[in-house]
This record gives structure tokens, sequence and C-alpha cells, in this order.
């Protein structure tokens, strides 16, 4: 379930890779081919053809030229992953969480809103940051700001394969923010800055850039968290709440329900979220007076794109559902 778009900032420059073994090793076996058919032209030309000459060394010298720049090529091939980025780049406006939205933790919304989405992601994960820059924004205005429903992160690692830890140290990071009421702020600044999986984008070093760059209060205490990796277990723990059942990242459930099957769209997640809360459709221009008078039974009759919840739906469930009972 991930988009394979990167984003975030370009590179501005990179080490060569460890190919330069074999670049060296392609270039000596070009040179001693060169010489061969050099020393092989000369033989042949003893017999007075400077001609025939002529023609196996230069034949010779274009195999030479063609081997090497072969392996450079390979080389600058190879040298495409970045390990240096440019300073971090702040979210846009459109997209940083508003901050007159209470917070409790990774908690996002009134702590008495009436319903829940659980958002189980991965800070590497691209499909993950379509949710984040394009998605998000509309659920946080449309349902988190009206005190309908309240958001809840979580970590589910997806990207990291064996020796690799960039969405571990990412996650990890995102809590030491947590820990100076932080995360918020962070989890923008990184979705802003992530690039391709296991890039480098989200190395420790990296991620303590980011995390001066987004104004976390106390450096020192940020930057030993990150090093220490402070909440690895606390991380690594929350992959025994993963159900089995659930496809990848972004896992978005509403009051403990069936998965959200996310297809990059606003809507998609909107009319699962109106279903969650009970809410029709919005009535068509050409709908009949009772059902303009349903929706302006809300008090707010073409100021919002559904009827108010039901009876039902309003109802608080409590908190969050657990995870190990989100999946249907």
């Amino acid at each position: 379930m991930t988009s394979n778009s990167p984003s975030g900032p370009r590179p501005t420059g990179g080490s060569v890779p460890p190919t330069s073994r074999r670049s060296a090793r392609q270039q000596r076996l070009a040179s001693r081919e060169a010489n061969r058919a050099i020393a092989r032209a000369g033989t042949r030309g003893t017999g007075g053809s400077n001609r025939s000459f002529l023609m196996y060394t230069f034949g010779a010298l274009l195999v030479a030229a063609v081997v090497i720049a072969g392996a450079w090529y390979v080389t600058q091939q190879k040298s495409t992953t970045p390990s240096a980025f440019s300073d971090p780049i702040p979210p846009q406006p459109s997209i940083a969480t508003p901050t007159n939205i209470p917070t409790d933790g990774r908690t996002l919304g009134d702590p008495n809103a009436p319903h829940t989405m659980d958002m189980w992601e991965d800070f590497q994960c691209t499909a993950c940051q379509v949710f984040t820059l394009d998605v998000e924004p509309q659920v946080v205005t449309n349902f988190v700001a009206t005190g309908k429903l309240k958001l809840v992160y979580h970590d589910f690692l997806t990207i990291d394969q064996a020796g690799e830890t960039e969405s571990l140290d990412a996650a990890n990071a995102a809590l030491c923010a947590n820990d100076q009421g932080q995360f918020w702020t962070y989890h923008d600044w990184i979705f802003a800055n992530q690039y391709s999986e296991n890039s480098g984008a989200f190395t420790k070093d990296r991620l303590k850039a980011i995390g001066q760059a987004a104004g976390i209060k106390n450096l020192s205490t940020f930057d030993s968290c990150v090093d220490n990796g402070a909440h690895n277990a606390e991380v690594q723990g929350e992959q025994t709440q993963v159900q089995s059942s659930w496809s990848g990242t972004p896992t978005l459930i509403v009051d403990g329900g069936t998965p959200i099957s996310f297809d990059g769209t606003y809507d998609t997640v909107a009319s699962a979220i109106d279903a969650a809360l009970g809410i029709s459709a919005s009535p068509s221009p050409g709908a009949s007076g009772s059902a303009s008078a349903s929706a302006g039974a809300s008090g707010s009759a073409g100021a919002s794109t559904s009827p108010a919840p039901s009876a039902s739906a309003s109802a608080s469930p409590g908190p969050s559902a657990s995870p190990a009972a989100s999946a249907s």
C-alpha cells in the first residue's frame, strides 16, 4: 500500500558507494586486454603492414575505452542513493497540524470526541505520506476540529528489512519529541522530509537535525533519546498488537471497525468516517423538502456537507478501541 513517488528534500550530494574496487578491477582488465591487443598487433606488424598495426591498436584502445566507460557508468548508477541531504524543509502551512486543536501525546482532538480513528503508520511509508499531506488535513478540518472525531497515531513498521532501522529510528525519534509534548509538530516535519525507503533520510543524525529545525525545546535531551533508542522497546512492543489481517500502511480504523481500504483519496476516508458516525450522504440540490428539513435540523444547513449524526451515533463509545480488538 505504498506509492513510488519519493518526496522531501533532494540530496545535495552523495558519496560514491563501495563499487570502486569493482571499477578499478574492470579498468585493469581493460588495460591488460588493450596491451595484449597492441602486442598482437605489433607481432603481426613485423611483416611490414603498418596499416594492420594501426588498425589493431585503434581497435584495442576502443575496446578499453568502452569497458572503462561502462565501469564508470555502473559506478554512477550505484551512487544514486543519497548519503547527504540539504537542511530539513518545513511542512507547508496547509498540512501543519493546527495548534488550536487539543493534543494528548499521540492523540489529536477533543479527548471527549464521540468517535476515534486509529492510524497505524510507518514514517517511511510513501502512502502514509500521501495520507498525511493530502487527506489528513481535510479530516482534521471537517471532523477533528468540529469535535466529531479524534485521531490516535500508532507505529506499524513495514519498511525496515534485516539490518535496516530507519523506520524504527524515526518512530523512536517521534516518541522522543512526544516526551516534550511535541509529537504532532515532529510528525509534520518528518513526513515533510521523507525521501525514499532506507535512503539515509532518517538516519539518527538526520532525525536530530529535523528535531532542531522543528524547534524541539530541549535538544540535548532529545538528541540523547534518539541516539540511545530510548523508546525502541515501546515501538517494537506495539508491533505485537498488529493484526495479521491488516494489509499494510496506512491502516485506518474508525471505532474499532474494519480497516479502511485506503486508495489515496479523501472521499474514501470521509465516507468510512461518515458511516461510522451514522451520517448519510448529503442531499442533492434537487432533494425533497423533507430531506432539506432533516439537514436543517443540525442547525447549520448548507454549511456542512452532511446532516448531523443520528442520536445513536452521538453516544460516546468511550476510549479508543484497543488494537487487538480492531480487526474485523
